[in-house]
C-alpha cells in the first residue's frame, strides 16, 4: 500500500488525536465515501443524458439494470 503525507491544522489534528483511535483509517474511510458519491454522480449525470436521449427503454429493461444495479452493491 503507497503512503501519502497530509498536513492539518494544529487543532484539527488535535481534535482527530482526542477524538479518533485510528485517524489513518478514518481519513482512508472518508475518501472512500467521496470516491463513491463521485461514482454515484457521475452514474447519475449518465443516466440523467440517456433520459434525455429518450432511447425508449421499456419499464421492464429498466426495473432489471435497477435490480442489476442493485445487486452489485452498489
Amino acid at each position: 500500500m503507497a503512503e501519502i503525507s497530509i498536513y492539518l491544522s494544529d487543532e484539527l489534528l488535535e481534535y482527530l488525536d482526542k477524538k479518533v483511535e485510528n485517524p489513518s483509517a478514518l481519513i482512508e474511510k472518508l475518501l472512500k465515501q467521496w470516491q463513491k458519491q463521485q461514482e454515484d454522480a457521475k452514474l447519475a449525470e449518465a443516466c440523467a443524458l440517456v433520459d434525455e436521449l429518450e432511447l425508449g427503454w421499456e419499464s421492464e429493461w429498466e426495473k432489471a439494470a435497477i435490480t442489476d444495479w442493485e445487486a452489485s452493491g452498489w
